[in-house]
Formats: structure tokens, C-alpha cells, sequence
């Protein structure tokens, strides 16, 4: 017979298409899974931040108070000084959700918040035709940029609300530059995101300034093209603009608010480490650079029309960045919001032949046996390592004082205790009302420049770069002492200052608890009279205390 054998022939073209494309659709699936968990690996950042503590405390004096607290809280060097807290939606959501949800739910719903802001980040970017396993190569470089900054602090309403704006922003404008469209229904929610903004965290001012910027270069474009024609559009925008600035002051202290951010405007305390430079020293700094160099190299090759005020904005918040790194996780997310569409098409550019399709090439068993493995593999390593970091908060021996807190509890060690900053809120959380605080990291929120500077100079001496007022005098790290007649003084020995500054001072302080990381002392005339009802005998001390390598869970 000359008949021939159709069951061994290759299929139609069209069929190895189709089969083509259902195998590398399981294959995109399986990459997006593993780039979308490593993206979220950045989310579940679980170190004890410092000022978690103070955070709760203060919300829950708060609700059980009734009332927003209007001066400085436990407290005893800036008792009625006035307190302004742009943090309260922030501290009452920590408050609330530590009370229902507890510590591990709220670690589970802070990767889901950053997993949300990535989420958005590549939708925004699919809308313009970026395929979505491009989209998140680049995301995963920005959750990368963020991961340092997502420890459980009010900073987190700061990302998710600036992701917000860039949303409303990218609806309000689309298709810019090649379409000049305006579409003010998106633009008018942004005071509203201003509004919670600045009753959420201090970032509100970069906020502001982000969006100032994009509307002021909006109005220049739309008059550099059509002149007193886009008069109109101008003045609406200018109006967005405007109530935006006025949004900032819809909160408890009105503008109140505004004279606390003049008077404190432009203050960049070297003491708070978020607020270097960014030096080659720090752990951020080369995957900001890699950042960078994506950014550059993407707009450089893109065969997309570049939208000039974005790389403006870009570049001012990177030059802040290198001024002040806490600045690095903005530049981040506008580069999550603004990059992939030219990141894409430079990609696009390095492949050979870009103009032709590429050739349909059905990949074999083995091929997708090994895939699909591999895949299978990350997937549950990937899933095992989220699992087993979002079930820890550890508050580590090594870097807190749980010992001294727990022998000061031991003991009924009361009064005013002079402890570092970054200990502060800990103290607060764990022994207020009974001990009152110098100074904590609420910093000039409510607390002196005096206060500030006085608790820095037994601190840091002369040894770091300081910012005190003018009048503030010599350094002398033994006015701590007497400011306001501490009773106790709580420190982390590797601070060598400190340890000179007590020992120096040996005869009016006994050192009463000791261990590899803290030291307590207390006032002699307090504490080594026997006739004192504080009176604390030579058995009861402590010192030199050996620590496990224990952690305890928040």
C-alpha cells in the first residue's frame, strides 16, 4: 500500500504551537512562584526593632486612658513638655492587632503588606505591556532595597501609603508622556492619603515632597507644549496640590504639627544611624548600587519615550539617599512603580534578532522533568524558610537587657532610670509605671534639645558626630547624673564611655547587676544605706552575670 502513516508524522505547526505554549506557561507559573516567594523572603525581616515596645505601650495608654496623650509620657526629664505624635494610626493598628491577632499574626500581615506593594508594583506594570516574569526579576531587586526597612515600625504605612500616591499618580497620568491626559479623578484621593499620612509617620514629608514635585512638573509640561491652552488643567492640579499641603494639617495637634516640623526641619541627627550617610560600611549599600546601575542602565537602553520629571524625582530622592540612607526604601519603590516599562524594553534590546519571533521550540520530557523538579525543590525550601521566620520574633540576650530588667523586677528596683535610648522603650513596655525613663526614642518629639544632648554626652562623648544645640556648653558625660536626680543608670558596655563615666564616678554609685552586655548602678546615698527603705544588700548584687545564648519571643 502507498498510504502513509499519519500517526508518525510531526503534528501541524499550529498544534506544536499550542503544545509549545501550555508547557512554557507551566514553566512561567513555577518561575513566578519562586520569584514572587523570594520577593517575600525580604517581607518577613523579623528582628525585635527597639521601639516596637513603645509603640504598643503608648496605643495602650491610649484606649485605656480614653484620650490622646498631649505631653511626654513615663517620662521623668520632660514632664509636661508637650508631645506631638504624628505616629498615632501607626501605634494604634500595632496596638490593636498585637491584642487580636498577637506577634505572629502580625509578622504573617506584615510580609502580606509588602507582598501587596510588590503585587501592585506589577500590575501597574503589566498594564503597560511588561510581561510578568520581567516585571518581577525587577521586583525582586527592589524587595531586596527594602528588606532592612521592614522591621515592625510605623515605616510600614509610609511604603504602603506611598504606593498608594504612585497609584493615584499613575492613573491620574496615563500613557505620559506620549499622551498628555489628565484624569483628576485620581488625582483627589491624594489628600486623603495625605490625611492618614501624616497621622501615620513621620515619612509624609518625603510623601509630600514626591507628589509636589510630579504635579509642579506636570503643570511645566502641559505648559511647555500647549501654552496658556492647559491654563485650566494647571490651575486644577495646582489645586490638588495645595490641598494636599493643607491636608497636613488634619490631625490631633493641627498646626501645631507644622510649627514642630519648622522648628525641627532640616534636622538629620547623626546619633540615629538611619539617618547617615550611605558608605560603602553599610549592609544596604551595594544592593542600592545595584539598584542604581539597573535604573541607569535601564533608562539608558530603553526604546521607550523617558518621562523626565520621574528621572528627575529619581535622581534627587537617590542624591538624598547617599545623604541619609533611611531615604534608600523611597527610591525603591519608585523604581518598583516607574522602572519596569524601560527595564523591559532594554532587556528586549539585548536579545539578537529582537525584531523577529522567536522560533517555537517544544521542550523535551527531560527538559521539563528537570524543570519542574527544580522548581518543585525552591518552592519548598523557599516555603520552609518563610515558615520558620514567621513564627519568630526573638528578643535576643545578646542585644537587650532581659537579664537586668528581669533582676530589676526581682528586686522592686524603682524610680527614674537614666538607659540608653535604643533600650528605652523596652524599660517603658516592661517596668512603667514604676520606672520612668531620661530619654527614648521618641527623641524631639517630646523631649528637649537639652534632655537630647545631655543624654548623648554620657552616651557618645566626644568620639561620634554629634548635632547639639549652640548653648549646650562643654561635653560632660556626667550631667546625666544629676539631671533631674536619676536613681538608677541602665547601659550597653559596649559603649566603653559610659563604663569610664560610672567607674569615674564610683563614690556617689554602686554597681549593683552586671552582665556581658549591660551594666546597672544605682545611687549610693539610695541604695548602700541600710537605714534606706530602698536599701539593697551586698547579696542581692549581681555582677558579671553569665548570659545563655537564649532567645525569648516578644
Amino acid at each position: 500500500m502507498t498510504m502513509t502513516d499519519t500517526s508518525t508524522e510531526c503534528p501541524p505547526a499550529g498544534v506544536l504551537a499550542d503544545e509549545a505554549r501550555k508547557h512554557y506557561r507551566l514553566l512561567r507559573i513555577g518561575l513566578l512562584a519562586l520569584l514572587a516567594l523570594a520577593c517575600a523572603y525580604p517581607f518577613t525581616l523579623n528582628i525585635a526593632d527597639p521601639d516596637l515596645w513603645g509603640h504598643v505601650r503608648y496605643a495602650q495608654d491610649w484606649l485605656a486612658a480614653g484620650e490622646l496623650p498631649r505631653t511626654a509620657t513615663h517620662t521623668f526629664t520632660a514632664v509636661g513638655y508637650p508631645w506631638v505624635n504624628h505616629e498615632n494610626i501607626a501605634e494604634l493598628l500595632f496596638a490593636v492587632s498585637y491584642e487580636h491577632i498577637g506577634v505572629y499574626g502580625m509578622l504573617v500581615a506584615k510580609c502580606l503588606l509588602g507582598m501587596a506593594i510588590m503585587a501592585t508594583m506589577a500590575w501597574m506594570a503589566m498594564r503597560k505591556g511588561v510581561p510578568a516574569v520581567s516585571a518581577w526579576v525587577l521586583l525582586l531587586i527592589v524587595a531586596t532595597n527594602l528588606h532592612g526597612f521592614f522591621t515592625m515600625r510605623p515605616q510600614l504605612l509610609s511604603f504602603a501609603l506611598c504606593t498608594m500616591a504612585l497609584i493615584c499618580l499613575e492613573r491620574a497620568f496615563p500613557n505620559w508622556p506620549e499622551e498628555r491626559i489628565v484624569r483628576f479623578k485620581w488625582l483627589w484621593p491624594l489628600p486623603a492619603i495625605v490625611v492618614l499620612w501624616v497621622n501615620s509617620h513621620g515619612g509624609f514629608m518625603a510623601g509630600l515632597c514626591i507628589i509636589g514635585a510630579l504635579l509642579l512638573g506636570r503643570m511645566i509640561e502641559l505648559w511647555l507644549h500647549e501654552g496658556r491652552a492647559s491654563f485650566p488643567r494647571q490651575v486644577h492640579i495646582a489645586a490638588v496640590g495645595l490641598s494636599c499641603l493643607a491636608a497636613t494639617i488634619v490631625n490631633p495637634y493641627g498646626f501645631g504639627m507644622i510649627e514642630w516640623l519648622y522648628y525641627s526641619w532640616g534636622g538629620a541627627p547623626p546619633e540615629i544611624t538611619e539617618w547617615a550617610p550611605l558608605t560603602p560600611d553599610k549592609p544596604m549599600f551595594w544592593s542600592f548600587m545595584t539598584l542604581l546601575v539597573v535604573a541607569m542602565g535601564s533608562l539608558a537602553g530603553t526604546r521607550r519615550k523617558r518621562d523626565w520629571v520621574q528621572i528627575v524625582i529619581l535622581t534627587l530622592v537617590a542624591w538624598q539617599t547617599l545623604l541619609h540612607l533611611r531615604h534608600l526604601a523611597f527610591v525603591a519603590l519608585l523604581c518598583g512603580a516607574w522602572l519596569p516599562v524601560h527595564w523591559h524594553s532594554a532587556l528586549v534590546r539585548l536579545r539578537p534578532d529582537r525584531d523577529k519571533p522567536l522560533p517555537i521550540v517544544l521542550p523535551n520530557l527531560w527538559f521539563r522533568l528537570v524543570m519542574a523538579a527544580g522548581i518543585l525543590v525552591g518552592v519548598v525550601a523557599q516555603s520552609i524558610s518563610l515558615a520558620n521566620r514567621l513564627s519568630s520574633l526573638p528578643v535576643e540576650r545578646s542585644m537587650y537587657p532581659v537579664d537586668a530588667f528581669q533582676y530589676m523586677v526581682d528586686n522592686r528596683l524603682q524610680g527614674k532610670l537614666v538607659c540608653a535610648f535604643n533600650w528605652a522603650q523596652y524599660a517603658i513596655a516592661a517596668l512603667a509605671p514604676e520606672v520612668t525613663v531620661g530619654f527614648d526614642g521618641r527623641f524631639d518629639t517630646c523631649y528637649p534639645q537639652e534632655a537630647i544632648d545631655i543624654h548623648f554626652d554620657f552616651l557618645l562623648s566626644k568620639s561620634e558626630r554629634r548635632e547639639r544645640r549652640p548653648d549646650a556648653g562643654p561635653i560632660d558625660g556626667t550631667r546625666v547624673l544629676e539631671y533631674y536626680s536619676p536613681d538608677l543608670v541602665l547601659f550597653d558596655r559596649r559603649y566603653e564611655h559610659c563604663v569610664a563615666t560610672m567607674q569615674s564616678k564610683s563614690d556617689e554609685w554602686s554597681l549593683l547587676y552586671s552582665d556581658s552586655i549591660s551594666e546597672l548602678w544605682g545611687r549610693a546615698s539610695r541604695y548602700d544605706d541600710p537605714a534606706s527603705p530602698h536599701y539593697l544588700p551586698p547579696e542581692a548584687r549581681k555582677h558579671k552575670v553569665r548570659l545563655l545564648e537564649a532567645k525569648f519571643q516578644w
